[in-house]
């Protein structure tokens, strides 16, 4: 039936129309023409080909002058393509201006389909989304393509488009929960997906709720797909974890700790502000790639390699497979699900799914670098 429906639509569209009257219209003429210039023994006009030459010329307002009719039926023929030649033109010049102006229009709006490949998805909006955005093209090596997935009003998203006109950013209006706006945003070609809490228009609770849909969504559907997950309260990881999210952020949740190191040492939170900080200019944390030379090396010698290029090097990182505690679990909230769940907690052990990611910190020098590690760096 979409089959059906489509040919139905490009039947009734404006271009198809255009293009059936110039082919009736180019067809009829040159048959003409060739008639009427053959009686005539016109030498301009050999066969079917030399008369459709001449009709596209005339049409289009070209006037090369190669070919011209003699007979009187020639001639009023190239009256009548010369006249349907200006309709033609203004008919073709409209239909077209008007496609080109109809889908930058429903672009803006949201409503296209986007053709971005290894791009970012990012859905929901909230007072730090925009700080976000200016950190992934600040931090990224390579021009990232970026979607955005809400229902901020329109004057607000025109608004946030014109900021970023110059990155590629383009946005889809609709419910990132569900199917068909991921569809339209190219869901099977992104590189990662980032769910933020949508607190324009919902509270915490209900965001968190929103997050965790959108996640058993995605990866229902394409589960090798990253998905970074935002959180508001930090009862609801457990649940995220469960829906395979791939890395979890919680609001404010690291605040804690940092006050409390100002309090008792003070000068740690500028150091976290210099570590962390959004200027190229300053010291801060980089993952970057060892050389495939230094596969099988020692620690020391990588050590040694960044330091002659200033950086400093402070530990490795590397991304595995792992099979978590909670994949044995079942998908309902049992007694003996929570009881498990609470005493491997109880045991400072996690579930499982947060260690694909593994992080090794100042480890010893005669440490052998791994296939798939990666060098975390001060530069």
């Amino acid at each position: 039936m979409k089959i059906i429906d489509k040919i139905k639509v490009i039947l009734k569209s404006e271009l198809f129309k255009t293009i059936v009257f110039f082919t009736v219209v180019s067809f009829f003429a040159a048959h003409f023409v060739l008639y009427f210039e053959r009686q005539e023994t016109n030498q301009q006009y050999q066969n079917l080909w030399d008369s459709v030459w001449w009709t596209i010329v005339t049409i289009f307002t070209v006037g090369y002058g190669d070919k011209a009719p003699v007979s009187i039926g020639g001639r009023l023929i190239a009256i009548f393509v010369m006249i349907a030649g200006l309709y033609l033109i203004s008919l073709i010049t409209a239909t077209i201006s008007s496609i080109f102006v109809t889908r930058k229009i429903r672009e803006g709006q949201g409503l296209e389909s986007i053709k971005y490949e290894n791009h970012i998805i990012i859905c929901g909006w909230n007072n730090t989304t925009d700080k976000i955005i200016d950190s992934i093209f600040l931090l990224s090596q390579e021009k990232l393509k970026i979607v955005l997935i809400n229902e901020l009003p329109e004057e607000q998203i025109h608004s946030v488009l014109d900021k970023y006109s110059k990155y590629k950013v383009k946005f889809v209006r609709g419910d990132y929960t569900r199917h068909n706006s991921l569809e339209r945003a190219n869901l099977s070609a992104a590189q990662a997906v980032l769910l933020l809490p949508n607190l324009f228009k919902l509270d915490g609770k209900a965001a968190d709720d929103k997050t965790l849909l959108a996640t058993l969504n995605i990866k229902s559907v394409y589960p090798k797909i990253k998905v970074l997950a935002f959180l508001v309260n930090t009862e609801n990881e457990v649940h995220v974890k469960r829906a395979k999210a791939d890395e979890i952020f919680v609001s404010d949740q690291y605040i804690d700790f940092l006050i409390a190191s100002d309090l008792t040492t003070p000068g740690m939170k500028k150091i976290f502000s210099e570590l962390f900080s959004e200027k190229v200019d300053k010291n801060s944390v980089r993952i970057l790639q060892i050389p495939s030379r230094f596969k099988g090396k020692k620690y020391s010698e990588v050590f040694q390699y960044f330091k002659n290029q200033n950086n400093l090097l402070v530990g490795l990182l590397s991304e595995r497979e792992t099979l978590g505690v909670s994949d044995f679990l079942s998908s309902d909230t049992s007694h003996l699900d929570a009881f498990i769940e609470k005493k491997i907690k109880e045991s400072g052990r996690s579930l499982g799914e947060d260690n694909k990611i593994f992080v090794n910190l100042n480890p010893r020098d005669d440490y052998i670098i791994g296939e798939n590690e990666k060098a975390v760096v001060i530069s």
